[in-house]
C-alpha cells in the first residue's frame, strides 16, 4: 500500500488543529507520530480512518483519491485503534474476535483468534470464558489490539496502543508489532518514547498544528545516537522559557 497525504488540514471553526500536512508512506514504514498533548495527533488518526473529514487537502491510497466516504474495500484494508478501543463487554474475548471476524468475512478465523489471544494474554486459559467486562484495562487493550490485527490489515493505525499495559504486556505487544511491520504501513503514537524507538522507521512530529519534522529516524537524529527524548525536546522547546518561582513547594515547613 502507498498512502499519500496532500496538503491535509483540519479546522474546527476558527481553530486550525492540523495545517498543511503532506507526506508519502508505504508498506514497511512504521511512522511514529509525536507531539505534545493537543498537537493534532489524534485529529490526524481520525482523518486517516474517515471519522473526520479534512477541511482541505486529499488522502490518496494507491493513486486513488478518497472522497468524503472511504470505499468499503479501502476500509477493509485498515485496522485501527483510535479514541480508545471500545469492546462489546458482554462477550468473552474469543466471542468478540469471532464477531470481528464475521464483519471482515473471515470464514476460518478460529486459529488466528486462538494464537493472537494466547500470545497477548499470558493467562488466557484461565480467562477465556470470562466476559470482557471483568478484564482489567490492560487486558481489554490487548484484546482491542488483537481485533485490529485479526484481518491482517495493510494500513495499521494505533493511537496510544500501550496505554494501560505493564512492562510484560507491552513487550508482548511490541514483539507482535515488530513481526508484523513488514506486512503493513503502520502509524503509531505513544507517550513512551522508548516504544517509538523500538518500532518506528520514520517520525512525524506535530506541534501547534504544524508539521515540525517528517523523515526517517536517522534523519531526525542527524546520524547521531542521541536519545529520542532529548532530540524531541530540542525541536519543540518553547520559544519563551519563563521560569516560575516554585521555592514555596520545597521550602522547609
Amino acid at each position: 500500500m502507498e498512502l499519500e497525504l496532500r496538503h491535509l488540514a483540519k479546522a474546527f471553526g476558527p481553530k486550525t488543529v492540523l495545517h498543511d500536512l503532506s507526506l508519502t508512506a508505504r508498506t514497511g514504514y512504521c511512522v511514529g507520530v509525536l507531539g505534545r498533548n493537543g498537537a493534532g495527533k489524534s485529529t490526524l488518526f481520525n482523518l486517516l480512518t474517515n471519522v473526520l473529514l479534512p477541511s482541505q487537502g486529499q488522502i490518496v491510497v494507491d493513486g486513488a483519491v478518497l472522497g468524503e466516504t472511504f470505499p468499503i474495500a479501502v476500509k477493509r484494508r485498515m485496522g485501527a485503534l483510535v479514541n480508545q478501543g471500545y469492546l462489546v463487554e458482554e462477550l468473552t474475548a474469543e466471542e468478540y474476535l469471532q464477531f470481528v471476524a464475521r464483519i471482515y468475512e473471515l470464514p476460518d478465523a478460529q486459529a488466528r483468534i486462538a494464537s493472537l489471544l494466547a500470545h497477548l494474554l499470558e493467562d488466557y486459559d484461565t480467562v477465556r470464558r470470562k466476559r470482557l467486562s471483568t478484564f482489567s484495562t490492560g487486558m481489554k487493550q490487548r484484546v482491542a489490539i488483537a481485533s485490529c490485527l485479526l484481518h491482517r490489515p495493510e494500513l495499521l493505525i494505533l493511537d496510544e496502543p500501550f496505554n494501560g499495559l505493564d512492562v510484560f504486556a507491552a513487550d508482548r505487544v511490541l514483539s507482535l508489532l515488530r513481526s508484523y511491520q513488514p506486512q503493513a504501513l503502520t502509524f503509531v503514537s505513544s507517550h513512551n518514547l522508548a516504544h517509538i524507538e523500538q518500532l518506528a522507521t520514520h517520525l512525524l512530529v506535530i506541534d501547534g498544528s504544524e508539521v515540525k519534522f517528517w523523515g526517517t529516524m536517522e534523519e531526525f537524529a542527524h546520524g547521531e545516537r542521541a536519545a529520542l527524548g532529548d532530540a524531541l525536546l530540542q525541536l519543540l522547546h518553547p520559544a519563551t522559557n519563563q521560569t516560575q518561582d516554585l521555592t514555596w513547594l520545597t521550602a522547609q515547613r
